[in-house]
């Protein structure tokens, strides 16, 4: 106990330095950070008494995984033989033992690593051509559209199999590096890795984050990045899973509960190419070759089997006897902005090259993360959808939208409900042209009743406006935009009406979508037609009716001047700047007290960046 007095002020000491010092300023800033990360979070999770439901969750998590590895070698017998130079056996755990130890030692030879990472791809792309067999008759849907589901998501993704229905499910990760899965219960991220092929498959999302960060214009630092040996990586990491399932085997479940244990995972493999930083792998992966993008996230294809019960040895071996116990499963991985001020969050914003992730907190993160990682799935279920319907083939795909962020991040709940739903509502007509259906599941009862309630009060408004944003090349106006959608998001958090504000949105959506010219003129009519209507309405509108004023004069304003520039019509030009500028002052002086100010400033920044150009590329 004293241990764990002793790491946990060390850890709330370490905390508060990466709070006070900020982000990373150098890539040795970087590094410096990294370290006293793996040794604030090793030494506290070395010293927790961990509580029998995480126990059973590390079982069920490396059984599964152990489960998964076998399937691999029996389903690639002579590949893995080529690569260890012996034949295989996977029937008893005498033979799966050998063969794994000889395929750790055989991972020495570089060579044999990409073979390794090989035989993984390849499973993926067998995955993404297998069709699931029927096995229960389809559960008629009550309505169409988008179907809510209050429980495990896990048994509705076992439900929808067993209908021979493909899942394209999000896995809500709480973390852009690896979640805490292989020793703990964890939320969302974990839950699904304790069901399909997660360990293994995370090897061929190694990347050199630095150098991809640098090339997407996220990277934090002046000099560009030095080349990272991803292969090294990926021969370590897979190493060190192999080596954890070897002494499963050899010791049993126990060994999982063992000091043992927690050292072949936190402190095994470092990296002997760093002079100066000799990170083991679990934690020199982190933020250096694996990193959640933030800009959409990833896709991967698995295997997914019904693993709640299996938490011994000899269980992996039943498991492997039930023939096509295994059924393909894709999980996307995306994650909402982490805006804790505490816990671990300090040490990852400093541990990382990425901008974004360096500044979680940085205003419209949230928005634009979740509306990129949806777009992304409901890219994948489509482009399932066409691949299967080019090969012949009829293979009902189901979405699953699971929320992030709500959990262990702790982001504001109705906003980010909001940007949610919203989102999925503008890409749901592009999923049902595929015949793709649909479902939001939430476990929290709480978290149910409000997206149910953000369902009702929201249409598609914001998710298009989101998808606009991520669309806009021009940092300046990308981010004046931002700042008006993030003033009206900030409004839905404080309970404002769902339709005023919606009208706003709708505007802001027409701007942004305009031609110059003819088009934008008729957005100014409307722009008036809209304030004439809003004087006659009750003492509730007024905010609204100064946030259509204001952004009504600012818009003629700077349509004026974008005649002026572009010589058509100078003095006409003049006159319609000098009307704009008449309807501006009386905005302010109506409204100069209420709280909708902070929105009429950010649209009137907005609409005088608007000019004679194309906003999306």
């Amino acid at each position: 106990m004293p241990n764990f007095f002793t790491s946990l002020a060390h850890a709330g000491a370490s905390t508060i330095h990466a709070l006070i010092k900020g982000p990373s300023k150098t890539p040795k800033e970087m590094y410096e950070s990294q370290e006293t990360r793996f040794q604030t979070f090793q030494g506290l999770m070395s010293s927790l008494s961990y509580h029998s439901q995480q126990l059973e969750a590390r079982k069920q998590y490396w059984c599964a995984q152990t489960f998964f590895l076998a399937q691999l070698i029996k389903a690639n017998e002579q590949k893995i033989a080529g690569i260890i130079g012996a034949s295989v056996n996977v029937e008893d755990e005498a033979g799966l033992l050998e063969t794994i130890n000889k395929l750790i030692i055989t991972l020495d030879n570089e060579r044999n690593v990409q073979r390794f990472i090989e035989v993984l791809t390849e499973d993926c792309h067998k995955i993404e051509t297998t069709q699931i067999k029927q096995v229960a008759p389809p559960i008629p849907e009550s309505a169409s559209g988008i179907q809510y589901y209050n429980g495990d998501v896990i048994e509705l993704i076992q439900n929808l199999s067993v209908q021979g229905t493909l899942v394209v499910v999000d896995n809500a990760p709480n973390s852009h590096r690896d979640g805490a899965a292989k020793y703990s219960a964890g939320s969302v991220e974990e839950l699904f890795s304790r069901y399909t092929d997660s360990a293994l498959k995370m090897a061929l999302h190694f990347d050199d984050v630095h150098q991809r960060n640098y090339q997407i214009g996220y990277y934090a630092f002046t000099e560009k990045p030095e080349a990272i040996d991803v292969l090294d990586y990926q021969k370590r990491y897979l190493k060190m899973v192999l080596t954890i399932c070897s002494n499963l085997i050899h010791r049993t479940e126990d060994y999982l509960e063992s000091e043992d244990f927690l050292n072949d995972l936190f402190t095994s493999f470092p990296n002997q190419k760093d002079e100066s930083f000799k990170l083991p792998i679990y934690f020199d992966m982190q933020n250096n070759v694996y990193e959640v993008p933030v800009d959409g996230g990833f896709t991967s294809a698995h295997w997914f089997v019904n693993t709640k019960q299996l938490n011994t040895v000899e269980g992996i071996f039943q498991l492997l006897k039930i023939p096509d116990v295994s059924k393909p499963i894709n999980v996307v991985s995306y994650a909402a902005p982490d805006l804790r001020k505490l816990e671990t969050s300090p040490l990852d914003a400093r541990a990382t090259s990425n901008k974004r992730l360096q500044r979680p907190a940085e205003e419209g993160n949230l928005g634009c993360m979740l509306a990129a990682g949806i777009a992304l799935q409901c890219q994948q279920a489509i482009q399932l959808a066409q691949h299967y319907k080019a090969q012949g083939i009829n293979q009902p795909i189901a979405v699953i939208f699971v929320m992030p962020g709500c959990g262990a991040f702790n982001n504001p709940e109705r906003s980010t409900a909001a940007h949610f739903i919203s989102t999925i509502k503008y890409f749901y007509p592009q999923l049902a042209e595929h015949n793709i259906s649909c479902h939001v599941a939430e476990f929290n009862p709480k978290l149910y009743n409000l997206l149910v309630q953000s369902n009702d009060l929201y249409g598609s408004e914001l998710g298009q406006l989101n998808e606009l944003i991520n669309q806009l090349v021009e940092p300046l106006l990308r981010q004046k935009v931002i700042a008006v959608r993030e003033k009206i998001v900030a409004l839905y958090e404080h309970g404002e009406s769902a339709e005023h504000l919606t009208k706003q949105l709708r505007l802001t959506i027409e701007l942004l979508m305009s031609q110059p010219g003819e088009k934008r003129n008729r957005i100014v009519t409307e722009y008036e037609q809209n304030a004439l209507s809003l004087q006659k309405s009750s003492d509730s509108l007024w905010n609204a009716l100064a946030v259509a004023m204001i952004a009504l004069g600012s818009l003629i304003t700077t349509v004026g001047v974008v005649l002026c520039a572009t010589g058509l019509a100078l003095l006409p030009g003049t006159g319609v700047a000098a009307c704009g500028t008449a309807l501006l002052g009386v905005g302010i002086g109506l409204f100069a007290q209420n709280k909708h100010n902070a929105l009429i400033r950010k649209t009137t920044d907005l609409l005088e960046e608007i000019d004679n150009t194309h906003l999306l590329p």
